[in-house]
């Protein structure tokens, strides 16, 4: 009988290895940043002849989306694997998918409202550099670990 090999030791914890700051700053930066300009401009290119609001509306739609569901790729969107680590609920150990969407969509809630984006950034950064995690992975029961 071949031992399952868990949290890098045969027969170890079943728990995974959590996510370095590093790397969820580093895929923060690709997926909060990069990636919502990067469907600015392309939508923006797009709807280049649409009048002011309905490019704006567009624009905001794209954008939520992407934050409600950047983490719903099998637990990752670009940024986490260029960085290697990945979202899974903190009860199923599994990877977030859009078959669980509530856990996905509470774990960006303070990203997601325009009203509350800005100190949902800050609350979010302070507690990932106290912490470790996000306040709204408790919310979620989510965690972020190496993939």
């Amino acid at each position: 009988m071949v031992e399952e090999i868990k949290g890098g030791v045969v027969g170890g914890s079943s728990e995974p290895e959590a996510a370095s700051k590093g790397k969820r700053f580093l895929a923060a930066i690709f997926d909060l940043v990069v990636i919502p300009v990067l469907l600015g401009v392309v939508a923006g290119l797009i709807l280049l002849n649409a009048s002011v609001g309905v490019r704006n509306g567009v624009l905001i739609i794209v954008n939520v989306f992407w934050m409600s569901c950047r983490d719903l790729f099998n637990g990752a969107g670009p940024g986490k694997r260029m960085a290697g680590i990945k979202v899974i609920s903190a009860e199923t150990k599994q990877p977030l998918t859009f078959a669980n969407w509530g856990q996905g969509f509470m774990r960006n809630i303070l990203l997601v409202i325009p009203f509350v984006l800005i100190v949902g950034y800050i609350i979010e950064i302070i507690f990932l550099i106290t912490k470790g995690e996000r306040i709204c992975d408790k919310w979620a029961k989510t965690k972020v670990v190496v993939a």
